[in-house]
């Protein structure tokens, strides 16, 4: 089963730009944070070391899958669950390049323009307010992985998306000790996640047939139908 790993590189380096508005071009300002990423073959604040041919594959697929097609979004801070989700989002993700085993990345924050008759999400007005005000802001890695028997070589990888915190120390397992996502089998596909596609498919298979619970006051029969469907869940990972 796949841990959820958030580690934090060169806490407190980025750099804060803005790219002026074009009012002629109809083009609204862009708040840009640029800095270290993601850093490989050296330990991090969290003791852990990312080998370079897995991470340089992992950041790669990233850049073609999500930063390319303009859907990298990062939260501000980790959340605790490993997918994107736009409601929580703070920044895009506009490029990440190599430099000696190391990716320099530019997000633009998502705030708001009411010049342009731009809304911003929630979080991207909170983290531009706190980068204006001089809170020194980092990039960290939220991503489903393996590690060694002593946890500090990550030996499977996959990279899920980079988040913008304001603390080093956030950079810690989201489950206490270290704990592998069992309990949150039913909450979210991401955490049944071992990098077999069976799972997804049976999780999806189980979503479908819990959307179809009857909707009545019997208790004991819509007990009876979420019964059957999760017994039938977890047999499928037997066939």
């Amino acid at each position: 089963m796949a841990k959820l790993i958030n580690d934090v590189y060169d806490f407190g380096n980025v750099k804060f730009l803005t790219e002026s508005a074009d009012s002629k071009a109809k083009k609204p300002p862009m708040y840009i944070l640029e800095g270290v990423y993601a850093q490989a073959d050296c330990r991090n604040g969290n003791g852990r070391a990312y080998p370079y041919e897995l991470l340089k594959s992992e950041m790669d697929r990233f850049s073609d899958e999500m930063v390319k097609t303009g859907r990298a979004l990062g939260s501000l801070e980790h959340p605790d669950y490993p997918e994107i989700r736009p409601e929580d989002s703070c920044v895009r993700i506009l490029s990440l390049k190599e430099d000696n085993k190391s990716w320099i990345g530019r997000s633009c924050i998502l705030a708001s323009c009411p010049e342009f008759h731009i809304n911003g999400t929630p979080k991207g007005d909170l983290l531009l307010s706190l980068v204006q005000y001089g809170t020194k802001i980092g990039f960290s890695t939220r991503a489903l992985g393996e590690l060694n028997e002593d946890e500090t070589e990550v030996t499977e990888l996959k990279l899920m998306t980079i988040d913008a915190v304001t603390n080093p120390s956030i950079g810690i397992f989201c489950s206490s000790n270290g704990n592998r996502f069992v309990n949150g089998i039913l909450e979210s596909k991401q955490f049944v996640c071992d990098f077999h596609p069976l799972k997804e498919a049976a999780y999806d298979g189980l979503a479908r047939k819990l959307a179809k619970a009857p909707n009545t006051c019997i208790s004991s029969k819509k007990a009876e139908f979420l019964g059957d469907a999760v017994r039938e869940f977890f047999a499928s990972f037997s066939r």
